[in-house]
C-alpha cells in the first residue's frame, strides 16, 4: 500500500515550490505596479510646478511691460533702456517656455522621461525670467524713491556745498597766514588737499545745478545719478576740509615736539663734549667729533632767526644726526668704560700672575733634575708675557696679557707636578 504512493511527497514538494513561484510573480507585478504609480505621481507633481511657473512668468511679463512704459514716459527710454532689454529677454524665454508647454499638451503620447525633461526646462526658463524682472522692477522703484525725495536730497546737498564753501575760505586765509611761519614743503599736502577740495566742490555744484534745473523744467530723465554725484564730491570735498584741519594742528604740534628735540639735542651734545674731552682713545675722540661737528651743523640751521620750518623734515634731519652721534658716543662710551675696568684690574692680575710665577720657579728649582722642557717652556712663556703686561701702556692689552702669563705659569705648575709622579 505504502509502496504504490511512494509519488505524494514529491507531488508535496512541487505544490509548495509552484505555490513560491506564482506568489513571487504576483510581488513582483504588484511592486512594479507601485513603482510606476510613484514615478507617474513624481512626474506629474513636476508638470503641475512648470505650469505654475509659466503663469507666473507670463502675468510678470505683462505688468513689467506696463512698467517699461511708466519707466520710458517718467525717466526717458536712455534711462528705461536696461528694463527694456530685460523685458525682451524674458519675452524670448517666456515663447520658450510655451513652446515646451504645448509639447506637454498636445494629443501625442509622451514618455514620463520626456515630461519630466520638459517640464524641468519650463521651470528652469520661466523662473529665470520672472527673477530677471522682478531684479530690474526693484532697481526702478529705488530710482523712484530717489526721485520722489529728489527736493529734499538737492536741499541737504547744497546745505552742505554751502557749509564747504565757506571752509574752503577758511582754508585759504589759514594756509595763507601759515606760510609767513613754514616753509612750502611744510604746506604743499594742505595746498594739495584744497586743490582737490575745490575741484570737487565745482563737480558738485554743476551737479545740483543740472538737478534743480531739470526738476523745474520737469525735463523727464532720472536725477538720482546727479544727485549721487553731487553728494559723493561733497562729502569728499568735507573729508579733505577735514584733513587740512587736522594737518593744520599737527604743524603746530610739530613744531613744539622740534623745538623740544632741539633743546633735547643740545643736552646730548654737551655730554658727548664731555665724554670726547675725557676719552683715553684718540681713534674714539675723533669719532665722537666728528658726530658733534655733524650735528652742530644741523642745530645752527634750526636755529637761524626768521627760518621757515617744516617740523617733519627737520625732525627727520635732526634725528638721523643724533642717532649717529649717539651710535659713536656709545660706542666711545663702552671703550672708556672698558679701559677704565681694565685699568682697575689690571694691578689685581699683574699680582696673581707674579705670585704664580714665583711658586712655579721656586718648585722647578727645588726639583729641577726631575722637572722636564715642557714645564719650562711654560714657565719662560709666563715670564715673557708678564714683562709685556708691565710694559703695556693700553690697560686692556695689559690685563688681557696678564692673565695669559698666569695661565702659562699655571701650566707650568701643573706639568712640573706631573713630571715628579
Amino acid at each position: 500500500m505504502l509502496g504504490e504512493l511512494w509519488w505524494v511527497p514529491s507531488l508535496v514538494v512541487l505544490a509548495v515550490a509552484t505555490a513560491a513561484v506564482v506568489a513571487l510573480v504576483l510581488g513582483l507585478r504588484r511592486r512594479g505596479r507601485t513603482l510606476a504609480a510613484g514615478e507617474q505621481d513624481a512626474v506629474a507633481e513636476i508638470v503641475k510646478k512648470a505650469a505654475i511657473s509659466l503663469v507666473r512668468a507670463d502675468d510678470a511679463v505683462q505688468e513689467t511691460a506696463d512698467e517699461v512704459g511708466f519707466a520710458v514716459a517718467q525717466f526717458g527710454e536712455s534711462a528705461a533702456r536696461e528694463f527694456a532689454e530685460a523685458l525682451e529677454t524674458s519675452r524670448r524665454q517666456l515663447r520658450d517656455a510655451f513652446a515646451l508647454q504645448q509639447k506637454l499638451d498636445d494629443a501625442f503620447v509622451d514618455t514620463p522621461a520626456e515630461r519630466k525633461r520638459w517640464s524641468t526646462q519650463i521651470i528652469a526658463l520661466a523662473d529665470e525670467a520672472t527673477n530677471r524682472l522682478a531684479l530690474k522692477g526693484r532697481e526702478f522703484d529705488t530710482l523712484r524713491g530717489v526721485e520722489r525725495d529728489a527736493l529734499h536730497q538737492l536741499d541737504r546737498v547744497q546745505h552742505v556745498l554751502t557749509q564747504a564753501t565757506e571752509r574752503i575760505a577758511a582754508a585759504e586765509d589759514s594756509i595763507r597766514a601759515l606760510g609767513a611761519e613754514y616753509a612750502t614743503s611744510a604746506l604743499a599736502p594742505m595746498a594739495a588737499d584744497l586743490a582737490r577740495a575745490q575741484t570737487s566742490i565745482e563737480q558738485a555744484h554743476r551737479a545740483a545745478t543740472d538737478v534743480q534745473a531739470r526738476l523745474d523744467a520737469g525735463t523727464p530723465g532720472p536725477v538720482g545719478d546727479l544727485l549721487n554725484t553731487a553728494d559723493q564730491e561733497s562729502f569728499r570735498a568735507t573729508q579733505l576740509l577735514d584733513t587740512i584741519e587736522a594737518a593744520q594742528s599737527g604743524l603746530l604740534t610739530g613744531a613744539t615736539t622740534l623745538q623740544t628735540a632741539v633743546t633735547a639735542a643740545e643736552r646730548s651734545l654737551a655730554e658727548s663734549r664731555e665724554l670726547r674731552d675725557r676719552h683715553e682713545e684718540s681713534d674714539a675722540r675723533d669719532l665722537v667729533n666728528q658726530g658733534i661737528s655733524e650735528a652742530d651743523a644741523v642745530l645752527a640751521e634750526l636755529r637761524q632767526p626768521n627760518r621757515l620750518i617744516d617740523p617733519v623734515a627737520d625732525l627727520t634731519r635732526l634725528q638721523r644726526v643724533m642717532d649717529r652721534v649717539d651710535v659713536t658716543t656709545s660706542d666711545a662710551r663702552n671703550r672708556q668704560l672698558r679701559l677704565e675696568n681694565a685699568r682697575d684690574a689690571l694691578g689685581g692680575a699683574l699680582l696673581t700672575a707674579r705670585s704664580q710665577i714665583t711658586v712655579t720657579r721656586d718648585y722647578i728649582t727645588a726639583n729641577r733634575s726631575r722637572v722636564g722642557a715642557s714645564a719650562r717652556t711654560r714657565l719662560a712663556e709666563a715670564q715673557r708675557q708678564l714683562s709685556l703686561a708691565e710694559a703695556e701702556a693700553d690697560p686692556v692689552t695689559a690685563l688681557d696679557t696678564a692673565r695669559q702669563a698666569m695661565t702659562h705659569a699655571t701650566d707650568a705648575d701643573a706639568l712640573a707636578r706631573y713630571d715628579l709622579l
